[in-house]
Parts: C-alpha cells; structure tokens; sequence
C-alpha cells in the first residue's frame, strides 16, 4: 500500500487537525480529502506543496518509501505548550531523487488525463452520431 494516505493520517492527527479544516486549506471539501487520505485519489504537486506548507516540512515527505516518525508530546498545536512537535525525517532523499519521484508522479498524471480526454473523444463522437441519427430521421 502505498505510504502517502498514511502519512497525511499521521501528520493531521498529530497536529490535532480534522479532516475538515485540512480539506479548507486545500480549498477542496472533506469527502475529496477522505479519498485523498484513504488512498483513493492521488494528490497532486500542488497539493503535496501546500500540505508541506501547512506541516511545515519538505514535500519529499509524502513521498518517502518509509512512514516518517514522529516524537510529540501529549500536548498538540491546540495546547499552549511552547513544545509543540517534533518531526524526524527518516531516509532523507537527495533533491535529484525527489525531482525524479516528482517526475514520474506527472507522468502518471499526464497519461490518467490522456486516458481521460481519449475516452470523452469517444464519447463525443458516439453523441455525434446520434445526434446526425436523430436529425436524419
């Protein structure tokens, strides 16, 4: 399974926030978030850039191959303990390595749209049709 939903789980739990107010900060509403979450739907870059923003950490985070750890206390963001959290980064990826994973995941997202277009192509000309049918008679 892929690591991403998780770690979003992680992060947003850890920073006491719901499924909710995440959603609101990526301008999206909280169903679209529980299929991001839940691995249903994947994030895109923009989406990995404004989560790193809003958990302060790097975007290669949600694409480590390893769950990140993560040290807090019982106190969370919400508390007005100065401790806050502390995120430990585990297998750190060079910045080439991140640009590649970041690469390939527009790859995938540039054939899923091409997909995409290619059957509403179908579509479109399967309405032609019946609509050339319709007209004809």
């Amino acid at each position: 399974m892929e690591k991403t939903p998780k770690i979003m789980r992680i992060l947003r739990e850890s920073n006491d926030y719901s499924q909710e107010f995440v959603a609101d900060y990526l301008n999206i509403n909280q169903k679209t978030y529980s299929n991001l979450e839940a691995g249903k739907s994947k994030l895109t870059v923009d989406r990995i850039q404004k989560l790193a923003d809003l958990y302060q950490v790097k975007p290669d985070y949600f694409l480590a191959e390893e769950l990140p750890v993560i040290n807090f206390n019982n106190t969370g963001p919400k508390s007005n303990s100065n401790s806050g959290y502390i995120h430990t980064y585990i297998n750190e990826k060079s910045v080439d390595a991140f640009y590649e994973r970041l690469l390939l995941e527009k790859d995938l997202q540039l054939k899923e749209k091409e997909s995409q277009i290619s059957l509403l192509k179908e579509m479109i000309e399967i309405l032609k049709s019946k609509i050339d049918n319709i007209i004809s008679k």
